[in-house]
């Protein structure tokens, strides 16, 4: 039998490991933040869980099962998508009629945006030439080869021949490669995109890390 010194670090390590069942239990229902533009100025994409405080969202959060997501700036918005499932997003906005809150519950309820990924290993064909938004951070742009302009959400391609312009400081897009590889690149900057494709480095100009 164990003594008790024995049996406690055995409920530690376990807790520092994760149990598995357990973890997914913290996870079943929830949402994760892949894209957000937030004027922060001007206030936060933020949740809350029942009786707790309004946290702000940033890219990468889990946002429990239980919370309400709030966007309280019109021009503000944020994608999330279920954290079991990377090929669905849902695309909430703010309102000029005031606060957006929503459950997370309802939000799942809401009709999401399919997305789909290269494979992770070789090169998948069906992304040839082609990079897949992963993440971001504030508002960036995509010109196309013919010149036509739009701005970049979670799970666009962006085509060899095209351009991106990052707006604003420390704004981040990470991009995956045919491959599933993914690479992260930090504005303000504007780039061909066949320069990530080379590896070129980006920041010739910037005191930022390849």
């Amino acid at each position: 039998m164990m003594n008790a010194t024995t049996r406690i670090f055995s409920i530690l390590l376990l807790l520092c490991l994760g149990v598995p069942g357990v973890m997914a239990a913290d996870t079943k229902g929830s949402l994760t933040c892949v894209a957000l533009y937030s004027e922060t100025s001007d206030g936060a994409v933020s949740y809350r869980v029942p009786k707790g405080d309004w946290v702000v969202i940033k890219v990468g959060d889990v946002i429990p099962a239980g919370a309400e997501v709030r966007i309280n700036v019109d021009r503000d918005w944020i994608e999330l998508i279920p954290t079991a499932n990377p090929n669905a997003v849902y695309d909430l906005e703010g309102s000029e009629k005031g606060d957006v809150v929503l459950k997370v519950a309802d939000i799942l309820k809401g009709k999401a945006r399919t997305v789909t990924f290269p494979k992770k290993g070789t090169d998948d064909p069906a992304f040839k030439d082609k990079l897949v938004v992963r993440r971001l951070l504030g508002r960036q742009v995509y010109i196309s080869g013919t010149g036509d302009e739009k701005d970049i959400h979670y799970g666009d391609t962006l085509d060899i021949h095209g351009k991106v312009r990052i707006i604003g400081i420390n704004n981040t897009l990470v991009v995956a490669f045919p491959n599933g590889a993914e690479t992260t690149i930090v504005g303000p900057l504007s780039f061909p995109v066949q320069k990530v494709f080379a590896g070129t480095n980006l920041y010739k100009y910037l005191n930022v890390a390849k």
